[in-house]
């Protein structure tokens, strides 16, 4: 029995371990601070370890991200949880916007003052259109991978999608970026 459990979590990891920081990023988004995002990350993993006999082997990250996703709305409802913002530093730190390493300092800034009202802009959106716009862009999901992570049908996140983009236009519009 021992060594069926020992391989069981070795499969485990050697399926889920690649997209951790991935499910982190994704915890980061949706709840603006690095510790609970952390923690969610972390009862993400442990759910999904806890449910791994019934995962089918199919898309591991539509799984993972739908198991991270609900974890955060399920902090996020609770009643202890206080939203703080994560700074970009924090954002960055944790593989948001890289920056070649061929860019002039003058690049530099204007393509992070360029991000900063670009993120800034985002994070003005509603919390459902934040996550599929960071979810699309950020992650390179497909709509169908961001139907089974959301719960939403396929039409519904294209028309949802669409609705955030042309929000994010009218927000950066405004500022006039």
């Amino acid at each position: 029995m021992m060594n069926k459990d020992r391989s069981e979590a070795d499969r485990f990891t050697e399926i889920c371990e690649p997209y951790a920081a991935m499910v982190y990023r994704h915890c980061l988004h949706m709840l603006k601070n690095h510790h609970d995002a952390q923690d969610a990350a972390q009862e993400t993993m442990l759910r999904a370890f806890r449910s791994f006999s019934s995962y089918k082997g199919k898309g591991v990250a539509t799984w993972l991200f739908r198991i991270a996703h609900n974890t955060c709305l399920d902090i996020v409802k609770s009643a202890r949880y206080k939203r703080e913002s994560a700074t970009l530093d924090q954002m960055q730190d944790n593989g948001f916007t890289p920056v070649s390493g061929e860019s002039t300092p003058e690049q530099v800034y204007e393509r992070s003052a360029a991000d900063d009202a670009l993120w800034d802009a985002v994070m003005t959106l509603p919390q459902e259109q934040q996550t599929l716009l960071t979810l699309f862009y950020g992650e390179g999901m497909s709509y169908e991978e961001l139907a089974k992570v959301t719960g939403m049908r396929q039409g519904t996140v294209k028309s949802r999608l669409n609705r955030a983009k042309v929000s994010l236009r009218e927000k950066l519009n405004e500022a006039e970026l």
